[in-house]
């Protein structure tokens, strides 16, 4: 299955990116919008991994322990060559020590992971042309947990659910 380490918004982000991802929908060219109910922040992808491999590591990120941290999404920017316009932020400590400390549960476990530079965002849309990055009202979110998800491929768009047994 094909898997990501990410944090999904608690219910007060999740509802304030929800308008967020309408008013941007509502004026920028584009071919596909993330559903509201998939909105997350990834902080590393993995990729193919077994039922069993999958299945141990979303035990072991389910006992990784970690302060939560509040994370203020203030910004719009732009993926050129992804064409994916973002929500998101400048990183910051707290947001840097989480993902390290994911990215050092792979590395312990020897799971490999896309090692591009991280870069805190929200995905909204994708197929945009051009968008130029804009500062938005502060929305705060709340990050108390990390799991392990499985992107599955349907017709019009992935979906993404929670590795379990």
């Amino acid at each position: 299955m094909r898997c990501f380490l990410a944090a999904w918004p608690d219910e007060p982000a999740r509802l304030a990116l929800e308008q967020l991802s309408h008013d941007v929908r509502q004026r920028v060219p584009h071919r596909r919008a993330t559903r509201v109910n998939d909105l997350h922040l990834t902080l590393a992808f993995i990729g193919d991994l077994d039922d069993g491999a999958a299945f141990d590591l979303a035990a072991a990120i389910a006992m990784l322990h970690f302060d939560p941290i509040n994370w203020q999404i203030n910004k719009l920017g732009f993926f050129q060559l992804a064409g994916v316009v973002w929500a998101g932020s400048d990183r910051t400590t707290p947001l840097d020590d989480l993902a390290h400390c994911a990215r050092a549960l792979l590395d312990r476990t020897s799971i490999a992971y896309d090692q591009r530079p991280w870069a805190p965002h929200v995905t909204l849309l994708r197929g945009v042309q051009a968008f130029e990055t804009e500062e938005i009202a502060a929305i705060e979110w709340r990050i108390a947990s990390l799991g392990l998800y499985r992107s599955a491929p349907s017709a019009k768009a992935s979906r993404y659910a929670p590795v379990m047994r």
